[in-house]
């Protein structure tokens, strides 16, 4: 029997056990809690997590090497009355079989990489068990064939993000944070919850297979489809951070950095993507919701390039990078090109997950210090980690032949092809704003003169070992784009980007690129320049565009007041009011009452006696009224 009869005989299983190690995983983790740090902890998570990885590498050869499209597995009826049923089932086609692919590779890296980031954390054990949730709430994200299982998976990796970001629940920031993440998010997941309400009662089920044939046989009115499109995409905003949903991705460092490499570069701020991707059929038929996602996808890249130019935190400046990043994929959602926004998203997952793990190595080397102004010096003590955050900024930044070059700039491509040069400009300009903060960072980091006190030094072996399969991806995922489109035309609509005199366009924007890293390297070779004062474009930025200032002056302190008012008023001045004199007119009775428990046997006798009297009248009452 070849490997190929043995995976296809086994799918189903397979499809299972890859699905479920991570929660076992979890529970291995979560029992193991409030037992003193233990690798072996550790290495069993992250080699269960690394199994899943495998089988879901099988599961995709035998997709790229059968005529089998998709599977299905159907494990229980999780819901059935008379009027709505949904199953709890899973399915495996080319679309999730990437995502699956990306979750479960950089998961693999990301726990063993925490082995040995966290093992002087007392919450290590702990820390294993929301990892391993989160993975198994992505991989139900993905895997599920419905809706429903989707949404499940949202809110679980909602959750888990939210336990990962206050791990350090001491600090007031982490919490802080970790609040603001799990309340954004539920905000926009009430708009894609009333999408999927809405999917239900116009197409009648919320499996993809069948909406697609109701979407394609009996469509609803545009005005219904519309709105699905918007509630559902709503959801997707508030998961992948786009305006005005944003302000949470940033404030998410205060997380371990494996946990920015895992959720906020490769995973769960994707899940918008898919989502989006997944409902190509949906968003084909309203062109204008698409093309609004592609506006706010370029929005975005230049409103999130432009604050990571003058922040000086480590992590707060990849985490923009992201959500420039994520803005780059929805425009090639938005303008129809899924591949494309699927392939960026699948590369952009090694070289950005590896810059995190990257500044992770940095923070240890630097105590935990994150500015950047503040460092240099560190390319000697670091090597191999200024040259893992060398392979992820050169991606980043969209040189050849490394991976980011292809998918990025296939996006600059396709908008110059559909002839929306509004959003080409608006994307050059993202990238030429990549490229200069990537390198601002990275000169800083290692090329600046010394600018601390700290004593650096490389971090541990298994840390660098678990990077370096992210550093090979960043440099050769790319080179896979004809096979990947390939593999995909099957499963989503192909769609020809034919640009004239295509090398020239290629090579203005490298020569942009290029030129705006070496303005940077320029300017901050000789370290971070402190101004006396800045201009008001530079205060903007700083203050990111002053838009946490007017949440906090429009939502967050009206919140507040009002919370005060119904404390005093309503808490404090009705409800503890009634329940406090309850008690004192208990205790009025009791009061009064108190003389009749005076001890005297003649007073109890007499009242014995009274009590009979009154007994005997109420019965005489009673007789003489019948």
């Amino acid at each position: 029997m070849s490997l190929l009869d043995f995976i296809f005989m086994h799918k189903e299983i397979l499809l299972c056990t890859l699905v479920f190690l991570p929660l076992i995983a979890s529970l291995i983790g979560a029992f193991s809690s409030t037992m003193p740090a233990s690798k072996f902890v550790g290495f069993i998570c992250s080699l269960l997590i690394s199994s899943s990885f495998v089988i879901a590498c099988l599961l995709l050869y035998l997709l790229a090497n059968s005529n089998i499209r998709s599977f299905h597995v159907e494990l229980w009826d999780f819901i059935e009355t008379s009027q709505f049923q949904v199953s709890f089932s899973l399915m495996f086609d080319k679309i999730n079989a990437i995502m699956i692919f990306v979750v479960t590779l950089v998961s693999s890296m990301v726990h063993f990489y925490s082995i040995g980031y966290m093992s002087h954390d007392k919450g290590f054990n702990r820390f294993f068990a929301y990892l391993g949730g989160f993975v198994f709430s992505m991989l139900l994200l993905v895997g599920g064939d419905n809706l429903l299982i989707l949404f499940i998976g949202w809110e679980g990796v909602g959750t888990c993000s939210y336990l990962l970001i206050g791990f350090w629940y001491e600090k007031k920031s982490a919490n802080v944070a970790s609040i603001e993440a799990f309340v954004m998010n539920r905000v926009a997941d009430l708009g894609m919850l009333l999408g999927i309400f809405l999917v239900y009662v116009e197409l009648g089920s919320l499996s993809y297979g069948e909406i697609f044939l109701s979407l394609a046989s009996n469509p609803p009115s545009d005005t219904i489809l519309t709105w699905i499109a918007i509630l559902l995409f709503i959801g997707a905003m508030g998961k992948s951070a786009q305006f005005p949903l944003h302000t949470w991705l940033a404030n998410a460092m205060e997380g371990p950095t494996p946990v920015s490499a895992l959720i906020h570069a490769a995973t769960m701020v994707t899940a918008g993507v898919y989502l989006v991707i997944r409902l190509a059929p949906l968003y084909n038929l309203v062109p204008n919701v698409a093309y609004f996602i592609a506006c706010l996808g370029a929005f975005v890249a230049i409103f999130a390039s432009l604050m990571a130019i003058v922040n000086r935190d480590l992590k707060r400046i990849i985490a923009y990078s992201t959500l420039s990043q994520l803005g780059y994929m929805f425009v090639a959602a938005g303008l129809g090109a899924y591949w494309v926004a699927l392939f960026h998203l699948f590369t952009h997952a090694f070289f950005k997950s590896l810059l995190f793990l990257g500044a992770g190595n940095v923070m240890h080397a630097m105590n935990d210090k994150l500015d950047i102004t503040k460092m240099g010096g560190l390319s000697k003590p670091l090597k191999a980690s200024m040259i893992f955050m060398f392979i992820g900024s050169i991606a980043l930044c969209g040189i050849p032949p490394l991976a980011g070059y292809f998918s990025k700039d296939k996006i600059l491509e396709l908008a110059f092809a559909q002839h929306e040069y509004a959003i080409w400009t608006i994307l050059l300009v993202g990238a030429i704003c990549t490229a200069f903060y990537s390198f601002r960072l990275y000169t800083l980091v290692f090329l600046a003169p010394k600018n601390h006190d700290e004593h650096a030094h490389e971090a541990s072996k298994i840390m660098l070992y678990a990077m370096t399969p992210l550093a090979l991806l960043a440099i050769v995922a790319g080179l896979f784009h004809n096979q990947f489109s390939e593999f995909l035309s099957s499963a989503l609509v192909p769609i020809d980007i034919h640009v004239d005199n295509l090398l020239l366009l290629i090579a203005f924007t490298l020569v942009l690129i290029l030129i705006s890293i070496w303005i940077a390297y320029s300017m901050y070779k000789n370290g971070y320049k402190e101004k006396s004062s800045y201009n008001i474009f530079h205060k903007i930025l700083s203050n990111e565009y002053y838009i946490p200032h007017l949440y906090r002056l429009v939502f967050v302190k009206p919140f507040g007041m009002l919370s005060d008012l119904f404390y005093h008023v309503v808490d404090m001045g009705i409800i503890d009011r009634v329940v406090d004199s309850i008690g004192k007119l208990f205790l009025l009775i009791s009061y009064v009452l108190r003389p009749i428990q005076n001890g005297n046997l003649s007073s109890m006798l007499r009242l014995v006696s009274l009590g009979l009297v009154i007994l005997l009248i109420i019965m005489l009452l009673y007789f003489i009224v019948i």
